[in-house]
């Protein structure tokens, strides 16, 4: 018989054991085994290569289809579905019926993000012969394929018996533009079941139909704090006048995020009764609270709540001053003038930048040569920014053609910086005259296109594009004119860049053209600073520190290797330090990231997209883009889940420490990120 000291000596040491084991699983990557191996590590590296070219052969893939190792196989499904390319379809169907769940989920979230009628079939397949765990991918891929067919499978699925089933259909009806979704969801709106009742409640608002209303009122009595979060949204969206009394009383409650979603669901509805108690709530504690409360102010435009806002110019909190500034320059619009004006001469540049902003909404004639002058006079690139923004904002098209004292016209200083120096306000000013140009400066948008592939002019090029399909929309466009327009789109719609390829066919598309997009020569996307792309590397650590608190983060390193790799790399050179959450959204995200503090900026490089199988819930960390394949150097932490992001942007990570801290970040406090592990 083993004596107690011997005992306890053999279970210290196994408890010790187990930590080291727990310890190492934390960080062990599940390809850890390939990685080991000479073979395994050189198929993940060509997998990574062939996901990094985006270009794909089908033949080369195929043995990785086949291999005996199923995370090889998932691997193959993985860079199937990022490609996006309906070639790859038959392989991703063949995988779908894969004996590996983990394989088999994979090539069917593939299949939805690949698209297209051909991907529903094999849906169709994998939803009457998989498993119920299987069957809940298969119904969001189903909608992620944006196909009409998809709608009824997924609606049969509405009186499953399996609850995950039921909220998985209720979930994937948001995704389809189909007027079926809203009367199918009628009928689940009285399912017992908590979860079911949110998702359903959530189509219905990202559906915005109203035929649904009354039921949804009645959900804002629900015990279940998911299913009246959604109720709240859902009749926001609906523009419901009927709950504007009871959403008021919400924005009291005990919840934060509902009673914020509460809020925000009276600026959607938007009419007097809601400025009224938005007006109330300008006197709450809580900056995000105030800071919806002004935004929906500025929305509806009532002139008597100017009083209420005017003492929220002088608040503690930057997010609050800003949105005061531009609520006052619409509200206020002659007695705000010269509270706008002071702070454009001594705030710091993302004030002045926004007091601009409120100027123009202001509407004083005598300001126009101040955004001309802002906007050619060498200021900082956020005041040019605001300038330019201003001029775009002006409510009178015809003012911005006269010559002021100095025989300067603001149209022409947005033309010029369309040509100027600085990337993102060109882009602001090409987008501003596709706000208030005449028909007639579409030649000159056209002369002024970059010709250069540099990876900056992209942003200018898609302004360019954008302008000139805003202005055809309010502008009837010469006749005459068209056939070089036309010619002129052509030669975009190869450009290397896929956006502005597509940019380009969409423009044609308004002057009756009929082209396709084909990129010739290489996307200058800029070089990763690692070399070649990253290989699974398990989860790793991060620690983001504010001087708020800190919020620690675990970073999917098998599912977004890339994306894992430069946040590292960037964070070790300090990249990250003393940079600003430039964009916060209450109940929504917080996100930062940007050098410029503007949300244009990146660390030089764009990023492949690595969608994957992880959900936007609560605390997840999510990769900013403007496209697929555009992530850089931002993220977002979602403050409330938010599907609709799912399979749109990259997950990368989720906040394992320190919400309480996301939960009161503002837009410009300072942060850096430390690499924990």
């Amino acid at each position: 018989m083993r004596s107690i000291h011997g005992v306890l000596s053999a279970a210290l040491s196994a408890l010790v054991l187990l930590l080291l084991v727990c310890d190492t699983a934390f960080c062990a990557s599940r390809y850890d085994t390939l990685l080991g191996t000479r073979s395994g590590k050189q198929k993940l590296t060509e997998l990574a290569r062939i996901e990094e070219n985006r270009a794909l052969n089908t033949e080369r893939l195929v043995p990785y289809a086949h291999d005996p190792n199923p995370l090889v196989r998932l691997r193959c499904a993985e860079v199937l579905g990022r490609i996006g390319d309906q070639a790859g379809v038959p392989l991703l169907a063949e995988l779908s019926k894969d004996q590996n769940e983990d394989v088999a989920k994979t090539a069917i979230f593939s299949l939805g993000l690949v698209g297209g009628k051909d991907s529903v079939e094999p849906l169709k397949y994998a939803l009457k012969k998989r498993g119920k765990n299987i069957k809940v991918g298969v119904l969001e891929a189903l909608s992620m394929t944006g196909e009409p067919e998809a709608a009824e499978p997924i609606i049969s699925y509405l009186s499953n018996f399996s609850t995950a089933l039921r909220v998985a259909a209720a979930v994937s009806l948001s995704r389809l533009d189909d007027s079926t979704a809203v009367s199918a969801c009628g009928t689940a709106i009285f399912d017992p079941d908590p979860k079911v009742l949110a998702g359903v409640a959530y189509t219905l608002g990202r559906c915005e139909d109203k035929s649904h209303e009354n039921h949804v009122l009645d959900l804002l009595e629900n015990e279940n704090t998911a299913v009246k979060m959604r109720a709240v949204e859902a009749l926001g969206r609906m523009k419901s006048k009927k709950a504007i009394d009871p959403l008021f009383v919400m924005t009291g409650g005990q919840d934060r995020m509902v009673a914020l979603k509460a809020a925000e669901a009276l600026v959607r509805i938007g009419d007097k009764r809601c400025a009224r108690a938005l007006v109330e709530l300008l006197s709450s504690t809580d900056p995000y609270m105030q800071t919806i409360a002004l935004l929906g102010l500025e929305k509806i435009d009532e002139d008597d709540t100017f009083e209420a806002i005017l003492p929220l110019l002088d608040s503690k909190s930057l997010m609050v001053r800003l949105a005061a500034l531009r609520a006052a320059g619409v509200t206020g619009e002659d007695q705000s003038r010269e509270r706008l004006l002071a702070v454009y001469r001594s705030g710091t540049p993302i004030e002045r930048m926004t007091a601009l902003e409120a100027l123009s909404l202001a509407g004083d004639k005598q300001d126009l040569p101040l955004f001309v002058s802002a906007l050619t006079g060498g200021e900082d690139p956020l005041v040019r920014e605001g300038a330019a923004t201003a001029l775009g904002t002006w409510h009178k098209e015809k003012d911005l053609y006269k010559e002021n004292e100095e025989g300067n016209r603001p149209i022409d200083a947005l033309f010029g910086a369309i040509g100027g120096d600085d990337w993102v306000v060109a882009s602001i000013a090409a987008e501003s005259i596709g706000k208030i140009a005449e028909k007639e400066t579409i030649d000159d948008l056209v002369r002024l296109y970059p010709r250069s592939s540099e990876r900056v002019d992209s942003e200018r090029k898609l302004a360019v594009l954008g302008a000139i399909v805003a202005i055809g929309e309010r502008k009837t466009v010469r006749e005459e004119s068209v056939p070089s327009l036309l010619k002129f789109l052509n030669e975009a719609s190869r450009d290397p860049d896929p956006r502005i390829g597509q940019a380009a066919v969409q423009a044609s598309k308004q002057f009756k053209g009929s082209l396709k997009a084909q990129p010739s020569g290489q996307w200058p996307r800029g070089d990763l600073p690692w070399g070649e792309p990253a290989l699974p590397m398990g989860e790793r650590k991060i620690r983001i520190t504010t001087g708020r608190g800190d919020i620690e983060i675990t970073l999917y390193g098998d599912d977004a290797p890339n994306m894992v790799q430069s946040i590292i790399t960037l964070a070790k050179r300090g990249f990250y330090k003393d940079l600003t959450f430039h964009r916060v959204v209450p109940g929504f995200v917080i996100q930062g990231g940007c050098p410029r503090g503007d949300g244009w900026g990146d660390a030089g490089y764009f990023l492949r997209s690595q969608f994957n199988l992880h959900r936007y819930e609560r605390g997840t960390v999510g990769m900013a883009h403007s496209g697929k394949d555009t992530p850089g150097s931002q993220f977002f932490i979602t403050h409330t889940p938010q599907q609709h992001l799912n399979g749109r942007y990259t997950v990368i990570g989720r906040v394992t420490s320190g919400m309480e801290i996301v939960d009161v970040i503002e837009r410009g406090d300072t942060f850096d990120i430390i690499v924990v592990k």
